[in-house]
Formats: structure tokens, sequence, C-alpha cells
């Protein structure tokens, strides 16, 4: 087993397993045996993260008792990335957190030291998101404050891959304590990520410093559809997206046990364009997704058929997923963005059979034929329309009572190969569009009377079979933000998100 950080070096723990014949009387097994070899990390007092590469055969388990330490996941089955997110540390002393490592055979224990502050020089630095992307082109932006001094120099770290092997100095450096700079790029690739962060140096006395940025990225147009950064603006369907990158992988910067992972149809096509297919938010600690966005159109459905391609998400940890399509707790495999609802092509369809997009459900009364989901899920379809409906489909994992009265207490089952999934309490639908339907408008040019929006909420169990939708299982969209903790149709700032009319929707 192997954990290596992909920016900086910061943990590594080898255990490497061999088998060798030893007799005991007449029976001679394999034994296994285990060598460990230890380095410990120092990292600056900024907040921060390490992302780390787990290469393993087996099962294992991490874990760190130090509040001011986070771990993305702590335990999983084979290899997968692990975040470990440090707060800042406010005083003068270093402080130190010991993470240990668990696997079949042996254990190790390593060493995270984070510095304490100190009267150097100081800047905070961000960095911003791109602007103003073209097929070749694009502006970065930044910003900085707290300087303690004019900076020396400012500008951006630039390049193709996560290395950011390319310097752009801003020769307009601003001079004060705080300030913000640009840089406009040209001569990109199309249909290309790239990766960039700010610095800004200061000097004072003798001693030079630099200070960075966190990192961020972009695509250019071409290829792909470019995915909006943050989730601030872009495509309606999103919801507020806290976006930080390590390597191929996104997580949320505020709470490292969110994956992210933007799907592209690899043969569907809208203006010449390869069309978005759904945006999904996965949970690392409850080996689920937490909500599934994606825009509803007539578009999207065709006559490429069921594909029945199960299998990981190249976008997610390896380690956080589903190990097979195998189902149990009495539940089956219940799509969020349904097979059926992508049937444009036969590579729009074999994405929504990642497991990122799959979720356990009840296979007696809820997702089979006349279960309560099922139920939903067909009247959402009446929904759809000429000016694109707009979804979110979310699972929810605390104790829930819905309209109706049926109460789900959380707990953990066996699914997907796995013994450590959250058995969701209740599902949800979001949906958004013009009331009309048909307005040919987008939504950004809506007013709040042209839009209708609404939360529809059912308790994950049995005894909804056979139930039609109703206004009792109706919220606004603000009281569901209440109870998950997301925000939602950022990017639509006239939703009216507080309001909601039954007899807008026919119930």
């Amino acid at each position: 087993m192997r954990l290596i950080s992909k920016f900086v070096t910061a943990i590594m723990i080898c255990v490497a397993t061999a088998s060798c014949s030893k007799s005991s009387g007449s029976d001679n097994k394999p034994t296994a045996e285990v060598s460990v070899a230890l380095k410990s990390a120092t990292v600056e007092a900024k907040a921060g993260s390490q992302f780390m590469d787990i290469e393993c055969d087996g099962a294992w388990t991490l874990s760190c008792s130090a509040q001011w330490v986070s771990l993305g996941s702590t335990s999983g089955n084979g290899s997968g990335s692990v975040v470990v997110t440090y707060s800042s540390n406010e005083a003068k002393e270093s402080r130190s957190a010991s993470l240990v490592l668990k696997a079949s055979g042996g254990s190790a224990m390593t060493t995270l030291t984070q510095k304490g502050l100190t009267t150097t020089p100081k800047a905070s630095v961000s960095t911003g998101d791109a602007t103003a992307i073209t097929k070749v082109s694009a502006t970065i932006s930044a910003s900085y404050a707290n300087a303690s001094s004019a900076p020396r120099e400012v500008g951006f770290e630039f390049g193709d891959d996560s290395s950011m092997s390319r310097t752009f100095q801003v020769s307009n450096t601003p001079s004060g304590s705080s300030g913000t700079f640009t840089y406009n790029i040209t001569d990109l690739g199309e249909g290309k990520t790239y990766y960039y962060r700010a610095y800004v140096i200061i000097q004072e006395d003798s001693e030079i410093l630099t200070f960075y940025g966190q990192m961020r990225s972009f695509n250019t147009e071409g290829s792909i559809v470019n995915p909006p950064a943050g989730g601030q603006r872009g495509w309606f369907e999103l919801p507020l997206m806290n976006i930080a990158t390590s390597g191929n992988y996104m997580y949320n910067a505020k709470n490292s046990d969110e994956y992210y992972a933007y799907h592209i149809s690899p043969d569907m096509y809208i203006g010449g364009k390869q069309a978005r297919n759904y945006t999904v938010c996965f949970s690392a600690k409850r080996h689920c997704p937490l909500w599934v966005a994606a825009p509803r159109h007539k578009a999207y459905v065709g006559g490429s058929g069921r594909s029945e391609a199960y299998g990981k998400d190249p976008d997610i940890p390896s380690n956080i997923q589903y190990n097979s399509k195998s189902t149990g707790g009495g539940c089956n495999k219940g799509h969020m963005l349904g097979s059926a609802e992508r049937t444009s092509t036969s590579g729009t369809n074999r994405q929504v059979f990642y497991y990122s997009n799959i979720a356990p459900q009840l296979s007696t009364g809820f997702n089979t034929g006349g279960g309560g989901w099922n139920i939903l899920e067909d009247w959402v379809d009446t929904q759809v329309c000429s000016d694109t409906l707009y979804v979110v489909i979310g699972c929810y994992f605390d104790k829930y009572t819905d309209g109706y009265g049926n109460t789900v207490q959380p707990k953990t089952i066996d699914f997907g190969g796995r013994s450590d999934v959250a058995f969701p309490t209740m599902f949800y639908y979001i949906l958004m569009r013009t009331k009309s339907g048909s307005t040919g408008k987008s939504l950004a040019n809506c007013s709040a009377s042209e839009i209708k929006c609404a939360a529809f909420v059912r308790a994950h169990t049995n005894d909804l079979k056979g139930q039609k939708p109703s206004s009792k299982e109706m919220m606004s969209v603000a009281e569901l933000e209440k109870i998950t903790g997301f925000t939602y149709f950022p990017s639509v700032p006239n939703a009216p998100k507080t309001t909601y009319s039954a007899s807008d929707w026919g119930l």
C-alpha cells in the first residue's frame, strides 16, 4: 500500500505483502508478511489539503483523532484517493497529528506537523475564476490582501496539467497592501483543460517570500462544453459548488466529503458542441450520491435503449464508490437520473450507469412497478417542456418524516459489494421551468412571475406504493435548502425559491 500526495509529498506509507510457505506439523499454508516504511510531513500554518493516492489490493482504514484534521475518506477497499484537509494554525507553536493506517496484517502511524504563525511578511492571495473563455484564449484574475509591503512581483503559474510549468508575470504590479491583477492568455488549444494559480512576491529587508493562491482550472471551448466555475453562473440546474481541484478530481473546498463530476456526452451534440449530460455530488462517507443535477428535454430521448453498462465513475475516486453492481439491504439499483431519460445516444445512456448516479432504493414498493419513486418519476416526465425542465434529484440521510406521516430512521446497509453504505431516508426532486413551458426564452431573461420551481419529497419507504403525487409532498425550494444544507439554482436569481403553488403543477 502506498499513499502519495499528488501536489506536495506529504505522507508515504508502504505496506507490502508477500506470500511464503511455513510448516507447522503437516499443515503448510501461505502467510502474509507486512513491512512498513514511514515518512512524516510538515505543512505551513495556513489551512490547506493534501491529496493522496492509495494503491492496495485489500481493505484499509485511515484515522486521525485531531479535530483540526479531516479525512475525505476513512476506509476503502483497493486503490483510490483520500484528501487530508487541515485548518489554519493561529498559534505561534507548531502542532502535530497522528494518522493511523490499518490494513490486513499490520498497521502504521505517521505524523502530520503544522507550523505555527510567524512574524515574517505575509499576504493572502486568492486565485479568481477564468473569464472571457474562447476556443483559444481566456482571462485569469486574482486578488491579494494584508501584504506587509507592496508586492515586488505578481503573476500566475499556468499549464495544461497540474504541474503548471509556465509562469506569466503581470507588468502592471499593484502598489498597495491589497490589489487585483489579471492576465490574458492566448494561443491555447481548443477543448482543453488548463490549470493556474496566482502568486505574489513580497520583499522586506533582505527576505523575499512568495505566496500562492489556490489552484483553479478551466476548459477552452471546442470539442467539449465549458463547465461553469463554482456553480455561481452558467448551467441553470447546478446547486452552489465550492470547487477545489486536486489532480483529476474535484471536491468541495468547504467539505472534503463531497466530490463533484461533470459528465459531457461523448456522442450527443447540440449546436455543434457535445451536450452536457449531468453533474453529480457524491459522498465519500456515505458511498452514495448526494444530488444529481441535469436538464430534461426531448432532445435527450431517442432510440439507443438501455445499455446496462454499470461501472465506476472515472471522475470520482474509485475507492469511495460501490465495488460491484450487486444489491443488498432489501434494495435494488436506483438511478437518480433515469436510463429512460437519456436514450438519445448510446454514449449518453452509458454515463447514467456510472455508480455515482446509483442509490440503493427499496425494491418492494419504492423502485418497482407502481412503487412510490417510480410513480413520482412518471409524473415528472409530464413536466418536460420545450423550454427545458431543470432538475435536481437528491438523497437525504438523517431521520425524516414526510407529509404522509412516514418516518424513516438512518442506518447502514450492505450494497454494491460494500458493507458501509448509508441508507437514504428520503429522496427528493426539485423542478424548475417556465410556467408556460414554451416561451422560447432563457431563464436568465425571465421574471420571477414567469418561472415556477418547487421541491417534491418522499420518505424512502415501501408504504408509498401506488401513492400519486400530491401537495402533501411539496415544499418550497428554500425550505428544502434548510433541510439539506445545499443552495439550489444560484444561477437563476429570479427563481421564486421561497414560494410555490400546487396548482401551478396541476396538483
